[in-house]
């Protein structure tokens, strides 16, 4: 009963806390990719994951209330972006709610991975943090993909399936689950996304990001292996030893 409950704690420890949140968010909203074609209820749902995606991320920089409000705000923001794209379908609308998707995952993914670089040791927190800006990655690639599908259509193909239509909202959100697949796909070097980029700039872009998740996988497991190995700093008072004086006598 103890282990199972220790073992329970350690599982509330691990979704506790600012990059806990943030960590909740991120897998709640890879986890309902699937259903973001369909609408009522599960699309509702998938809205709730995409803000709290930007509230806990902004939070997660800077933990206090002036960040949950503000983060609240741009979710906000957001969602009457996305809001306004359906009623009144314009190419600009959908241009200003990816670019700032861009803009804050760029500063929130940046601000945590300098955050695990200068931890001077491995925790949870650490490792909370290492793994959000893993699957942060993989967002911001899905929304530097839609803008480039976006202002060159037809960037990126799938086989016997019409090219996206932005302007139409159901279109839109099977482009972009193809693209959460297609990215996540190429993050992880798995090839399953059953989609494929249509010129030369979106191969580059697809390559980018593979490179881009070697190299941090590399650099990020170095560094944790190393604040690992490494022995705790010193307080000074082991370095020195007692003065005769102050030893204990003989019994």
């Amino acid at each position: 009963m103890r282990h199972a409950l220790g073992r329970r704690s350690r599982l509330v420890d691990v979704a506790r806390g600012k990059f806990g949140f943030l960590l909740v968010a991120l897998i709640s909203l890879l986890m309902s990719t699937p259903m973001m074609s369909e609408g009522g209820l599960l699309r509702s749902l998938i809205i709730l994951f995409v803000a709290g995606v930007l509230v806990a991320g902004l939070y997660a920089v800077r933990p206090g209330r002036s960040s949950l409000h503000f983060g609240m705000i741009v979710a906000a923001v957001e969602f009457a972006i996305g809001r306004a794209a359906i009623v009144y379908p314009a190419r600009w609308l959908i241009l200003a709610q990816m670019i700032l998707w861009i803009v804050a995952l760029l500063y929130v993914t940046v601000a945590i991975l300098e955050w695990v670089l200068d931890s001077p040791q491995v925790s949870i927190e650490t490792l909370q943090a290492a793994f959000c800006v893993y699957l942060l990655l993989g967002l911001l690639w899905v929304y530097l993909y839609a803008l480039t599908d976006l202002t060159t259509p037809d960037s990126f193909r799938v086989l016997n399936v019409p090219p996206c239509d932005w302007l139409d909202e159901r279109s839109r959100r099977t482009e972009y689950m193809r693209l959460f697949v297609f990215s996540y796909a190429t993050l992880t070097g798995t090839g399953l996304g059953g989609i494929e980029p249509g010129n030369g700039f979106s191969n580059i872009l697809a390559s980018l990001e593979a490179m881009s998740a070697q190299v941090y996988l590399a650099v990020v497991v170095a560094r944790l292996v190393g604040m690992q190995a490494s022995p705790p700093p010193s307080t000074g008072q082991e370095d020195h030893p007692r003065p005769p004086e102050l030893e204990d006598p003989d019994p």
